[in-house]
């Protein structure tokens, strides 16, 4: 009778080795043990060699394809953090409620504000916002999709009244269609990258008035 041989395979790594190494001595091992220990009356079967063989190295490919794929991964983190630091200096767009500034000084207000929407809008409805809580509101009408910027001289006819002079304003979007339907929109801050840090997820840029973002969180960047 034939002593049973352990069909057990180590699969984990450790400091010798990778896991490919390891399925490969793993197989010989086992390879050798079963002819060790094979019915001489009825030798091991030609074609369960050759599949055991096939299973072995399908699963010592795939792990040098993922080690491989992990390479690449860190390559293109490591590229878009290069990429990241001819950031510095430049204005960048990302979600928030933009601020403005009202002021006498000037007879119309030029100051931009932006916003993304998801789809076009028969009706985009901008309400600014004072720090005593006093809302503005003015309308734009037919906007289109995407990401937008428009001067505060785009809009007119406030409700209830004109906003004030000399003071700050939050501005925050609404938009909408005759059938009610309410597209996406979300507002845009202008930020101007200060700095970037190399982490092993990516770059984070440092913003001069705002937490760390990571690259994926920027809408647009500008010149």
């Amino acid at each position: 009778m034939v002593s049973p041989v352990s069909n057990n395979v180590k699969t984990g790594t450790d400091s010798s080795g990778s896991a490919a190494a390891d399925l490969t001595d793993s197989f010989m091992q086992l390879l050798v043990a079963q002819m060790k220990n094979q019915d001489p009356t009825n030798p091991m079967d030609n074609n369960q060699l050759t599949s055991q063989l096939a299973q072995f190295n399908t699963a010592a490919g795939v792990e040098k394809l993922n080690s491989s794929l992990t390479n690449v991964q860190a390559m293109m983190v490591q590229m878009g953090s290069m990429s990241a630091a001819s950031w510095v200096g430049r204005s960048v767009l990302i979600e928030g409620d933009p601020k403005v500034s009202l002021s006498s000084d000037v007879e119309v207000p030029s100051e931009q504000f932006s916003f993304l929407l998801n789809e076009d809008a028969e009706t985009v409805t901008v309400t600014l916002t004072d720090d005593e809580g006093n809302a503005y509101t003015a309308d734009l009408k037919n906007v289109k999709s995407g990401v937008k910027t428009f001067n505060l001289d785009d809009l007119q006819n406030f409700k209830p009244s004109p906003p004030a002079n000399e003071k700050d304003y939050t501005l925050t979007f609404a938009a909408k269609n005759s059938d009610d339907s309410k597209p996406e929109i979300s507002g845009l801050m202008q930020e101007v990258v200060q700095g970037v840090t190399m982490t092993g997820n990516g770059a984070v840029l440092h913003l001069l008035n705002h937490d760390p973002i990571g690259m994926g969180d920027v809408v647009v960047i500008q010149k």
